[in-house]
């Protein structure tokens, strides 16, 4: 019933319906120019250096910039998307997250804090390099670099740096110090929120202020062993705040929300289409919908008017595929979601679930997200992942079911599948996962599933899966010591 194996689905379908069109392989876009005003990380301002390297007793001079080369900084930022750019204002700071003024940390969206909060080291690099090389490259070479990291990914760094300049305000370390950090300096950091946060909230943190220093290309001592010992120290003492585990979604929360919905509503028609094909696919969330609708980025989110082939197998099986330009493993790469039609008119069939949703949503924009709706007014609106949270968490929680996460449709479409009977190769490779990191996913089945408060699961379930699971393990050569080793904190 859950049929995913890819060759025999390659090799033997036929295309029914494709939507939007192929780009001709002759066709070269224009390359996006950056508008007038926006934000350069290579306009840099250079302080003038302290003598001490760590505590500063004098209000340093007021920084002067590198050079006119290009344009001033300035407090909003510009993305790409369709070859356009799409300003975004920095906003007012939430509670707890401000910062001292500063010339050389200007107020930016979260996703620029990495490339426009300065250092003198930095400075020092930048003016360097727009010495030994032509204007033009300067900029080439920064967009380069900047480029190469999500929206997302820049986002969660951008903790880093913000909590590690709240924390050298408050000791008064000065701004030669604070780039490259010293492993004392990085300790120090680890113990003010020791116990405070947990140990994954720091390690987060320690990898948004690592690639800090990488874009300002400073030497990074985060992996000398003071500051290996310090985040053990993390880990042990942040385990009070760690989040819970995550419930799966399962086959009665689908069932419980089916009966909500009014499948010729276009935003239920999207929602639905979203629960099925991020539950079945193995997908995340964030894969689906939009984490805020400024994100939106055709690099990273399915368009509307991306290419959708509609297959029937030799033995009559109907499916669905189409590529996401971007996952959280394969980056660039992105995957191909897959999506097998139930049989027996099941009301929880993902193929019917997406038609319905192309057909109700017909009138929305191509260059949509492939998951938008046509709004109350008419006109085509991005499905958000909070907007969709919201709403299902609601009709769940009325029925009394688990509380669950973005993370949990994931979870629970693999658990079906595997309970289905599909190999647990295709399960992975449905999901993206490696071998061990599949395993590894697991191997705390006997504490997730009981969290489930429905009856859709059991100990039979249990059992079963854990006798699945560890076939896996021994076909794939796979140590339990290995599994044992890489779930110990550190």
């Amino acid at each position: 019933m859950f049929s995913l194996n890819r060759q025999l689905i390659s090799s033997t379908c036929v295309a029914e319906r494709s939507v939007g069109e192929k780009q001709s392989p002759n066709s070269i876009s224009p390359r996006p120019t950056r508008p007038r005003n926006s934000f350069h990380p290579f306009q840099r301002p250079l302080p003038t250096p302290c003598s001490h390297p760590y505590l500063s007793l004098n209000t340093p001079s007021k920084p002067s910039t590198i050079d006119s080369l290009l344009p001033k900084p300035s407090t909003t930022s510009s993305k790409i998307s369709n070859s356009s750019f799409r300003v975004i204002r920095a906003r007012k700071p939430q509670s707890g997250r401000s910062i001292a003024d500063n010339d050389l940390r200007p107020h930016v969206p979260a996703t620029e804090r990495i490339f426009s909060w300065h250092t003198p080291f930095g400075s020092r690099h930048h003016a360097d390099v727009a010495n030994r090389l032509p204007a033009p490259l300067v900029e080439s070479a920064m967009m380069a670099v900047w480029g190469a990291l999500a929206p997302n990914t820049k986002s969660t760094y951008a903790a880093g740096p913000l909590r590690f300049t709240q924390f050298c305000d408050k000791w008064g370390i000065t701004e030669e110090a604070r780039m490259p950090a010293d492993y004392a300096l990085l300790c120090a950091f680890i113990g003010e929120y020791k116990g405070l946060q947990s140990g994954n909230t720091i390690r987060s943190w320690l990898a948004g202020l690592r690639s800090w220093h990488i874009m300002n290309h400073a030497p990074w001592h985060g992996d000398d062993s003071w500051v290996h010992l310090a985040r053990t120290s993390a880990n042990k003492e942040g385990t009070k705040h760690k989040l819970p585990l995550r419930a799966p979604v399962s086959i009665e929360h689908l069932s419980c929300l089916r009966r909500a919905l009014d499948l010729s509503n276009p935003f239920h028609a999207a929602v639905w289409a979203v629960a099925l094909v991020t539950f079945f696919g193995c997908r995340r969330l964030g894969e689906t919908t939009l984490p805020v609708a400024a994100a939106f980025d055709p690099k990273y989110h399915v368009l509307r008017s991306t290419t959708i082939l509609f297959c029937v197998l030799r033995d009559g099986t109907r499916s669905a595929s189409f590529v996401i330009p971007w996952t959280k493993r394969t980056k660039e790469l992105g995957a191909t979601v897959i999506l097998t039609a139930h049989r027996n008119g099941d009301s929880l069939c993902p193929l019917a679930a997406f038609k319905n949703h192309l057909d109700v949503n017909s009138s929305v924009s191509s260059t949509s997200t492939l998951f938008a709706y046509r709004s109350s007014s008419g006109k085509s609106k991005n499905l958000l992942k909070h907007e969709f949270l919201d709403f299902v968490t609601k009709i769940w929680s009325s029925a009394m079911l688990a509380h669950v996460l973005g993370h949990s449709f994931r979870i629970g479409g693999a658990v079906e599948l595997l309970l289905a009977g599909v190999p647990p190769e295709i399960v992975a490779a449905t999901g993206g996962w490696t071998s061990l990191a599949f395993l590894l996913y697991w191997r705390r089945m006997d504490e997730i599933l009981p969290m489930c408060t429905s009856k859709a699961y059991n100990q039979a379930h249990l059992d079963r899966l854990s006798s699945i699971l560890e076939e896996f393990r021994i076909t794939h050569k796979i140590p339990s010591s290995l599994l044992v080793n890489s779930l110990s904190p550190d």
